[in-house]
């Protein structure tokens, strides 16, 4: 074989190699993908919009949570009970029509939660931080300190690594059909 040929065959493997591992592993921030196909994934993104809350932590960094909404008595009592995960940035949203206190309970959960209250101006006004689930024997209502309009259930630990305190801001981010 000639040098020009194998230089050439060289050069198609390696950037044979490069294709197959950044396609897989995602290394470099480039794409090979079709653009007619990206965006066709935008697009059906935009009709499935996820609903999120985005929080500010002290060092005003933005934690976006994926929610589902609780906005009516029957999926504010079922909640999250049932579940046996939860992913580390998932969460329940539970809305209330005006500001007030309100008790929560751990009744039916199959795991532990930390719950963040936020007012109507979206500031945190408290955390109750690894709320376990109920016993056989024992279930207390879990109350906030101030009043609140909405309540964010998360994974227990989850404010800890996250850095998520009383006074943090909260954006909400959610489709007007819910």
């Amino acid at each position: 074989m000639n040098t020009h040929l194998k230089i050439l065959l060289y050069i198609g493997l390696v950037v044979g190699i490069f294709y197959f591992v950044q396609n897989k592993y995602s290394i470099f921030e480039i794409s090979f993908n079709d653009s007619k196909k990206e965006v066709e994934v935008e697009q059906g993104e935009e009709q499935t919009e996820l609903n999120s809350v985005e929080i500010l932590n002290r060092e005003e960094r933005s934690i976006i949570v994926e929610i589902e909404i609780a906005d009516n008595p029957g999926s504010r009592s079922s909640g999250l009970s049932g579940r046996s995960t939860l992913g580390d940035y998932q969460g329940m949203l539970f809305i209330f029509d005006r500001e007030d206190s309100y008790s929560f309970w751990m009744q039916g959960m199959l795991i532990p939660l930390d719950i963040v209250f936020i007012d109507s101006k979206g500031a945190v006004v408290d955390i109750r931080k690894n709320e376990l689930p109920c016993t056989k024997d024992y279930c207390p209502s879990i109350m906030a300190s101030q009043s609140f309009k909405y309540a964010l259930e998360v994974n227990s630990g989850f404010c800890r690594i996250n850095r998520v305190d009383i006074g943090n801001e909260v954006i909400f981010n959610i489709s007007s059909e819910n």
